[in-house]
């Protein structure tokens, strides 16, 4: 990859430590060679920074942009890129605890970004989620793109309700539940797992649907192929008020007779990761994979 010599910088400024980690990425850059742009409001607490709003990155020859924060702090710089019609390859850095997501923590912001600069780094296309709710007369409603997962959940205090599941436009599934994860294999690790979902490597060629406490032992997540074509209607004999989340990021109601397609985005989404890193490691990590068995 080119040798990354200016770079933006989303920044999650209520984090504990943000500020010190601002100015280690600063540091780290500086001695780099790295110039930096930032967002107003972050380029005030980040030394050296140039002040831009995220839409004048590319005209500036911005070349990536670094996401300071968690996961969640990723996922919402994504989204937010997205909103701003920028198109640059993403890479996490962690301000805090360690994420799998941003798997960079500030020991590690000086030789990530000695790296990005003499162009010793990786590009990986992960696959995005493309999604819509059809309101139950047919209209369309936008929603934006996942890069984790799309979740249609029950209402908040609400009861199970019944959800069907249709596959390029077969009928699959109808279960009675809380809600149902369609994740990404980058989601594959997020809430899809916490359900029972399987681990999928971040390039396979796939989507995974698990359901969320399901009124029946025969629900089990389902591996797709990420050409297909999925559609989620709330049930309107036993349906009830929901909700579809993005990613945590964002959410919006769904009624008796709404329906959410999704389908692998034609756009995906571009993560930066370190030159030759283990993209198992953070996995084997956090999962504790490597624990001897005695101890």
């Amino acid at each position: 990859m080119a040798p990354i010599k200016r770079l933006g910088v989303i920044a999650n400024l209520t984090r504990p430590r943000a500020r010190e980690g601002l100015e280690a990425f600063a540091r780290a850059a500086a001695a780099a060679g790295i110039a930096v742009c930032a967002e107003p409001e972050t380029a005030a607490a980040l030394p050296g920074a140039t002040a831009l709003p995220l839409s004048g990155f590319p005209g500036a020859g911005v070349q990536a942009v670094a996401s300071l924060g968690g996961d969640g702090s990723l996922l919402a710089a994504a989204h937010a890129l997205a909103e701003a019609g920028v198109d640059l390859p993403l890479i996490g850095l962690n301000v805090g605890r360690l994420g799998y997501l941003t798997a960079v923590n500030e020991e590690g912001f000086a030789p990530t970004l000695a790296h990005l600069a003499a162009g010793r780094c990786e590009e990986e296309a992960r696959t995005a989620l493309s999604a819509k709710v059809r309101l139950g007369d047919g209209a369309p409603k936008a929603i934006p793109n996942a890069l984790n997962d799309v979740v249609i959940s029950r209402a908040e205090g609400g009861h199970a309700f019944a959800l069907e599941l249709d596959l390029d436009g077969y009928p699959v599934a109808r279960w009675l539940c809380d809600g149902l994860i369609l994740a990404t294999p980058t989601g594959s690790t997020a809430y899809s797992l916490s359900v029972g979902g399987p681990v999928m490597a971040p390039d396979a060629r796939a989507l995974v649907i698990s359901v969320i406490a399901p009124h029946a032992l025969s629900a089990r997540p389902l591996v797709v192929p990420d050409t297909a074509q999925i559609t989620v209607r709330v049930s309107e004999e036993g349906g009830g008020p929901a909700t579809v989340y993005v990613d945590g990021q964002s959410a919006s109601p769904l009624a008796p007779g709404d329906s959410v397609c999704a389908q692998a985005a034609e756009r995906p989404i571009r993560l930066l990761t370190p030159w030759h890193r283990n993209p198992y490691a953070p996995l084997s990590r956090k999962l504790g994979w490597g624990v001897p068995f005695v101890r």
